[in-house]
């Protein structure tokens, strides 16, 4: 009776004790058959310590919408400034050089922060990072719209690029820690298409609003929907989750740890080359649409900036191809279809300048959410991973803005398609070297 008690309570039949299923006695002596279709089958297994959230869980839906604000949020604030600098220039007095600063100021305080940031994030937390480093860019965002000057209106850009690198310094990381490892790249993807979001909609929502109000205004404007986007984040962003344990097969095909350094040094280099053509040629074809025999206003030639949503859809769709490709093949890919991009914009045709910038933003958001997932990925700490990504990828756009910029003055589009060319190839030799697949990439 003892053991008939203690069987019913754990939910198995106690010896002798006939089958009953479905209402039906099943005699003991013949073999339990296999019960399809019951409520239990449709109730996810109960999810392995340390495995990650995996999309049957609730939270991991959370942790999407989580990270896109983050994303939208972060970069929102860092590019609103680009499409009012020539009202910057012309209410404070100061040349484009200059105004320009307010650009760049904000970016090398990512790339100097970023580091520190990452380590910060170990110990106060990756989501309380975010969270606090945009509260705090928001908070600047807003001092920014009130700066009597030029120099306090840089001081306060400096400061906000310096708490907008807790983003990118704990995202990926959050992520490569949290997630399970066969939706990683998924995850990263949606953070970066979630940045492709914000990068274009901070740059078009600060232009229309300078339009009907003033460039503070529209500082002011981008600054408040960061913070509303900040509280959404901190509401959404699931806590609790026990970071999963890595192990030597975390590393690329399981060679061990020299393997991973090896990938994740081509994956920094790899960053660094691709964001250097990618913000080159950005940077550069406002020139072009301005020059004959296009001659575009100012206004229209920004439309551009829209191409970027191509980038969005593939960033969101790199893990997919991951899964199936692997590593090597889906960065090989975007390569591939960001020189067919840049091939594309030779003729001088709008629309075949369009459709090749589109290209090439889709080619190159799918090499960076697949590479920047994979570098805290193979990371034996996460934050490092990123941390050190971040710090290539924000170094690439420094020397590709200044590169494709001698280039357009050497030799026109023609330049800068050669000077394109160049950087593509060069990372196309680096994404050669890395491994076929990693163990994570497999296991969906």
């Amino acid at each position: 009776m003892a053991s008939t008690a203690r069987a019913r309570r754990r939910g198995v039949a106690a010896p002798g004790a006939p089958l009953v299923v479905h209402g039906t006695r099943v005699p003991s002596g013949l073999p339990a058959l296999p019960v399809r279709g019951t409520y239990s089958d449709r109730v996810p297994a109960p999810h392995p310590p340390g495995a990650g959230l995996r999309p049957a869980d609730p939270r991991f839906r959370r942790a999407l919408l989580a990270l896109a604000a983050t994303g939208v949020a972060a970069f929102a604030m860092i590019y609103v400034v680009q499409p009012l600098l020539p009202l910057v220039s012309r209410d404070l007095g100061v040349d484009a050089t200059r105004a320009s600063l307010l650009v760049s100021v904000s970016t090398l305080a990512i790339a100097v922060a970023v580091l520190p940031f990452a380590r910060l994030s170990e110990r106060l937390g990756r989501g309380r990072l975010m969270v606090l480093g945009l509260a705090a860019a928001a908070a600047a965002g807003i001092l920014a719209a009130f700066a009597p000057s030029f120099a306090l209106l840089l001081v306060a850009r400096g400061v906000q690029g310096v708490a907008l690198a807790a983003v990118p310094a704990a995202a990926v990381a959050w992520v490569a820690e949290n997630i399970d490892p066969g939706s990683v790249t998924r995850v990263a993807g949606l953070y970066i298409a979630g940045t492709t979001v914000g990068g274009m909609g901070g740059r078009v929502l600060g232009g229309v609003v300078a339009d009907v109000a003033s460039w503070r205004t529209a500082l002011l404007v981008v600054a408040v929907v960061g913070a509303a986007l900040t509280a959404a984040a901190f509401l959404l962003l699931p806590g609790g989750i026990t970071a999963r344990t890595r192990t030597v097969r975390d590393t690329p095909a399981g060679r061990g740890p020299a393997a991973g350094r090896a990938a994740r040094v081509r994956l920094y280099v790899l960053a660094g080359l691709a964001m250097a053509m990618f913000v080159g040629i950005y940077n550069v074809i406002g020139y072009r649409t301005s020059a004959p025999p296009f001659l575009l206003g100012t206004g229209i030639g920004s439309m551009f900036y829209l191409t970027y949503l191509a980038g969005t859809a593939t960033s969101s769709l790199a893990g997919r191809l991951e899964r199936r490709a692997g590593l090597r093949t889906t960065a090989l890919v975007g390569l591939a279809a960001c020189l067919a991009g840049v091939g594309l914009t030779v003729p001088d045709s709008l629309v075949l300048v369009w459709v090749g910038l589109a290209v090439v933003a889709a080619g190159f958001f799918m090499v960076h959410a697949t590479a920047s997932a994979n570098a805290a990925r193979l990371s034996p700490r996460p934050s490092d991973g990123s941390g050190l990504y971040t710090f290539a990828y924000y170094l690439g756009s420094s020397v590709g803005g200044v590169v494709l910029g001698q280039a357009w003055e050497l030799g026109a589009w023609g330049g800068t398609v050669l000077a394109s060319v160049a950087l593509i190839g060069a990372a196309t030799v680096v994404a050669v070297g890395l491994p076929r697949r990693t163990v994570g990439a497999r296991t969906a």
